[in-house]
């Protein structure tokens, strides 16, 4: 004899397969199911509405909420975590945490103001660098958010703050793209990050942290065709010369694996250019091309020693200028021992840098602590 299943609400038999919607162990007719079950906003799985441990606008499973959702403290909405403020130990929103403080100095995680570019007076023609910077373990405190911003922007607005899910208990300060020599010169970097170490922030000594570099993309030639061609050979740098490139970083594999993995290696540049493309899009790349005006390098980890921070930016600015003034051929033979002896001897931190991982000359270098 035929087995009938009954919706598991109204009782109606459900005799043919396609009539039948199982949920959480329960069955339901079709205008059940759409009325008692939910589509978790987290993971998409689907399941009973007595069971939603999010709100009317945003449904979620418990392991979901439980991992990246929280309920405001000021008006019980659902927010993620990378939009939440904390204050005095509980999670608000955007509009919450305004009422709450007045004005906010870190923002939201999607916070991406129109650019603002800066050069020292005496420059023409440079390229623009802008800087993310991630520090923990000081806390997700507006207070210190407001500090850090009136020392970076005490003579222009070149840096805004904001939060990033992937921190504990820290911030993300970006800047908006400056010339090398502002980043060096003009740029209050140096003051910020004694700040940062004052309110016992660390970025290099934490398991969270990242330093990643835009550089943007007008910059590295006239046309579209002549920019993909320079963008194809700063990826063939990164992957020819992995190695010493994971030491400079500072990061271990893992991180590289999770934040900044490569494309793999191939003799032609351009060869890796249209394997990213053809590839699944992913940011999480060594090097970035998914933005439309700038490309990312991510394979740097935080830092708060200065030194480090303007090696990292010198480093950049220096492969990019290889990349544009040597062709395809030339990249390819150039060794790691050609490159770094032929870095410009202005990029002082960078050559003091290299000299302390031994990778420009094996010689003894006192190393500073990083932080």
């Amino acid at each position: 004899m035929e087995e009938i299943i009954l919706c598991n609400i109204c009782g109606c038999e459900l005799r043919e397969e396609e009539d039948i919607y199982e949920v959480e162990d329960e069955y339901f007719c079709r205008n059940c199911y759409d009325t008692h079950t939910f589509s978790c906003a987290g993971c998409e799985e689907r399941f009973l509405y007595s069971n939603n441990y999010g709100d009317d606008t945003t449904c979620l499973c418990r392991d979901c909420y439980d991992e990246d959702y929280y309920h405001c403290h000021g008006c019980d909405c659902i927010i993620h975590r990378e939009d939440t403020y904390w204050n005095n130990g509980e999670p608000y929103c955007y509009d919450c945490d305004s009422d709450y403080n007045g004005e906010n100095y870190i923002n939201e995680y999607s916070y991406k103001p129109s650019p603002r570019f800066y050069r020292c007076s005496d420059e023409k023609n440079v390229r623009y660098y802008g800087v993310e910077l991630e520090i923990d373990e000081g806390g997700k405190d507006d207070d210190n958010a407001e500090i850090l911003y009136n020392i970076a922007n005490s003579g222009d607005d070149v840096m805004y703050i904001k939060y990033d899910g992937s921190l504990d208990e820290g911030m993300e300060l970006v800047s908006h793209p400056c010339s090398l020599k502002y980043h060096k010169d003009c740029f209050h970097w140096k003051e910020v990050m004694q700040e940062a170490k004052n309110m016992y922030y660390r970025s290099h000594n934490t398991g969270t942290c990242g330093l990643h570099v835009h550089i943007g993309r007008e910059q590295l030639g006239e046309t579209y065709e002549q920019q993909e061609e320079v963008i194809s050979r700063i990826m063939f740098f990164f992957e020819s010369h992995w190695n010493e490139l994971f030491r400079f970083s500072r990061r271990s594999e893992y991180a590289l694996g999770r934040w900044a993995s490569r494309y793999g290696y191939d003799e032609k540049p351009k060869n890796i250019l249209e394997k990213a493309k053809k590839g699944h899009v992913d940011r999480y790349k060594c090097v970035n091309i998914t933005n439309f005006d700038t490309i990312e390098i991510r394979i740097f980890k935080g830092t708060l020693r200065w030194n480090t921070f303007m090696a990292t930016l010198e480093l950049v600015d220096a492969v990019c200028e290889n990349a544009m003034y040597l062709n395809d051929d030339e990249i390819r033979k150039q060794s790691w021992n050609d490159f770094v002896m032929g870095i410009c001897s202005e990029n002082r931190e960078l050559i003091k840098y290299l000299k302390e991982k031994r990778l420009y000359v094996n010689e003894p270098f006192e190393n500073e602590e990083e932080i």
